[in-house]
């Protein structure tokens, strides 16, 4: 018997542990069912308040969430942290011991509410409060058990570190702003990592009442509460009682500004192709952003009706995009101000011109100084004219080019085949729209993208190579993939060429680079282009109306190109040189043949030039239909069209257009002249009505200006080809 007992009282240990256990487990998995059917709410259940930001984190804009909320994520280690030792110690000193509630604090609490009949102190830890955000309750007993549970369930998911980042997230304070970034940046325009001690006292407490202390409209009350903060900062040991006493005095200062979004619709086309970020940081410079801002709000009043304007910076070696301007002004509706003309496409005007010349560079086709034929050509059906209605006879390529000659460059456009020019850029990832290639595409037959214009010229400063361009920082696509357009030969003869053109009627820069430029006016007068390439940077201009009106009197040359370098004045000095590749040789050259003297005998070399070649290779000059000449001779087509027209074999020396008549800044008074002759020199060997006059922006047909019809402010343009020249003056009664 007594066995049998103590058999009985040796087991009874082992059936309490398996009965505790069973116990257990049935708790676990009672817990996680409850977690399972009665799941933690999201936390950004009316998606995410999106904010996009500069490369250094400063706001350019931002976009509410669906219940109109406004809210900047940010994690622990972006907050001043001062402000976290004053929240904790304000609101959960044992914040990182509990289990999501403090059982001494909820007792306190009661003990409180039954001895004085209401609420003194709440006894919510600060995940309780993140609980109560996540899933709002009312103010009961039932409600707060239910807060308890969510509480516990929030530690049971996450780490304090997430807890504390949840609750610096979505703290009201105030208004549609949550979250202590958004409340720091609407307050004090200053992100929270740089809170001053009154600053963070401020915003520790007001989450308790948000409407009620707004310190925008009761600053009273805000600087009651705050001082509340204080003295319990004082209390723990954190403030010193001078500290105490200053800070206390000091009233609460507000630093608001209203300041208008920087690259609006840049940041629009980022949240829709990012709806569900919270932060977008782009690769922009804040700095260089609000300079080119406010250099368009100056350009604005010089543009027409209706018209719009849009810039792109790029740095070079990134491949960054350091500023991106979509539209004149974001606020204008009249001039179509919510069109991003960045992601228009546009015809192109004369813009792709120096990529049909470096391809013909590698294609071994031309050197710098071929021999070209500016005179009318029919190739294949397609007659091209120039802008002036004028031809130049024999031209070399680099002065074709630079001023911007239309047959020369379908001439050597017809030779390589439009198709294969085509194929070329589509193989660098540049995207044309047009349905089928042909030669018009060189004259700005075709669409393009004003940001697919800075992928292009940039090449030229980069070896020959095209790469997208990046608009966000810390890209997950980084690196990009290069694909090679030119050659480094080609796109440096290239770069070359188009550099030796001077800026337009305009203050030399303290800041000098070398820049390649070309400007482009689509057929129609309706684009207006400029696009300029430096060492490290390159510019994008487009200037127009969006919804594709002609607007008369506009030149890229007049209008592009002048805001152009006006943007490269923002950009700082360049801090590299583009270095000359071994394949570029100098060669001296021969006209009409085009082959090395070295090469030509003395009786056929006409002309000698100095030359930039591939390898050292001096191709022979083309006739206008493409093929070579087999002899040191004029091409046939060119020396008929010359003789025809009196004009020497060899062409003169072009000279830069001026004005010299009238001259900027000169005042003249109605009542004491009737009118000015206008005058230039540059044109002198030109027929005299080769210029072309501007008065306002609007052609004007003779060479005197009557003072009858202008007063104030009046802008005289003249152009010859794709130069023009500037002046100011001031007409009075």
């Amino acid at each position: 018997m007594s066995a049998i007992v103590m058999a009985i009282r040796a087991a009874q240990p082992l059936r309490t542990f398996r009965f505790a256990l069973c116990t257990g487990v049935l708790c676990l998995l009672l817990l996680q069912w409850l977690d399972w059917y009665y799941p933690l709410p999201v936390p950004y259940p009316n998606g995410p308040a999106t904010v996009v930001t500069s490369r250094d984190g400063q706001q350019l804009r931002s976009f509410s969430d669906a219940r109109g909320v406004h809210r900047y994520q940010v994690t622990v280690s972006d907050v001043d942290p001062f402000y976290l030792t004053a929240l904790l110690d304000y609101e959960d000193r044992w914040f990182y011991y509990h289990p999501g509630v403090n059982p001494f604090a909820l007792c306190r609490a009661l003990w409180q509410w039954l001895a004085y009949g209401r609420i003194i102190s709440g006894g919510s830890t600060l995940t309780m409060q993140v609980a109560r955000l996540l899933d709002p309750h009312e103010r009961s007993v039932v409600g707060k058990l239910k807060q308890i549970a969510r509480a516990l369930q929030l530690e049971w998911h996450y780490s304090k570190s997430e807890i504390l980042t949840l609750y610096l997230n979505l703290a009201p304070f105030g208004g549609n702003i949550e979250g202590v970034e958004a409340a720091s940046r609407r307050y004090f325009n200053k992100p929270a990592r740089s809170l001053s001690i009154n600053q963070s006292a401020l915003l520790v407490v007001l989450p308790q009442k948000p409407s009620y202390n707004r310190p925008d409209r009761y600053p009273e009350r805000a600087k009651a509460m705050r001082n509340k903060v204080l003295r319990r900062l004082a209390g723990s040991q954190l403030l010193s009682p001078e500290q105490l006493t200053l800070l206390s005095l000091e009233a609460v200062r507000l630093e608001q500004t209203m300041q208008a979004p920087l690259a609006p619709l840049l940041s629009r086309r980022l949240k829709r192709q990012h709806p569900g970020q919270h932060v977008i940081r782009t690769t922009l410079d804040y700095d260089l952003q609000q300079r080119l801002s406010q250099l368009l709000a100056n350009t604005k009043p010089r543009l027409t009706g209706k018209s719009s304007a849009a810039v792109l910076i790029v740095h070079n070696q990134r491949a960054e995009v350091l500023a991106y301007q979509g539209s004149v002004d974001f606020n204008d509706d009249s001039r179509f101000a919510h069109v991003d003309m960045i992601r228009a496409v546009r015809s192109p005007g004369s813009t792709l011109k120096p990529f049909i010349y470096g391809l013909g560079l590698d294609l071994g086709l031309i050197h710098s100084q071929s021999l070209m034929s500016d005179i009318p050509s029919n190739f294949d059906g397609y007659k091209p004219q120039n802008l002036t209605g004028r031809f130049s006879g024999a031209v070399s390529a680099t002065k074709a080019l630079q001023h911007s000659l239309n047959v020369p460059a379908i001439q050597l456009l017809h030779r390589m085949g439009a198709k294969r020019f085509e194929h070329q850029l589509r193989h660098a990832q540049v995207q044309l729209h047009h349905q089928d290639a042909n030669l018009a595409v060189g004259l700005g037959g075709t669409g393009i993208e004003l940001m697919e214009l800075a992928r292009l010229y940039r090449s030229l400063a980069s070896q020959g190579k095209v790469q997208d361009l990046s608009l966000v920082s810390d890209n997950p696509g980084y690196p990009r993939p290069e694909f090679s357009l030119l050659s480094p030969a080609a796109s440096w003869i290239t770069f070359d060429m188009l550099s030796q053109l001077s800026a337009p009627d305009r203050v030399v820069p303290s800041n000098r680079r070398k820049i390649a430029w070309k400007t482009g006016t689509s057929y129609g007068y309706r684009d207006f282009w400029s696009v300029g390439v430096s060492p490290d940077y390159t510019v994008a201009v487009w200037v127009g109306r969006p919804d594709a009106s002609p607007v008369v009197g506009y030149l890229g040359a007049t209008r592009a190109a002048p805001l152009m370098f006006d943007v490269f004045d923002l950009l700082p000095q360049d801090t590299r040189s583009l270095a000359k590749p071994a394949q570029v040789i100098s060669k001296q050259i021969c006209w009409p043949g085009g082959l090395a003297s070295d090469n030509t005998p003395a009786d056929v070399c006409h002309k000698q030039l100095q030359a930039y070649t591939l390898n050292g290779m001096t191709p022979p000059t083309m006739h206008s239909e493409g093929d070579f000449v087999t002899e040191s001779r004029w091409p046939a087509e060119l020396a008929t069209w010359l003789a025809s027209n009196n004009a020497p074999l060899l062409q003169r020396r072009e000279n830069q257009i001026r004005i010299t008549q009238p001259r900027s800044g000169q005042h003249y008074y109605r009542e004491q002249i009737s009118e000015l002759r206008l005058a230039v020199t540059g044109a002198e060997s030109m027929p005299s009505d080769a210029v072309r006059w501007y008065i306002n922006h609007v052609p004007h047909t003779d060479a005197t200006l009557s003072l009858s019809d202008y007063l104030g402010d009046v802008v005289i343009t003249a152009c010859l080809a794709e130069h023009c020249d500037q002046q100011h003056i001031v007409i009075h009664p």
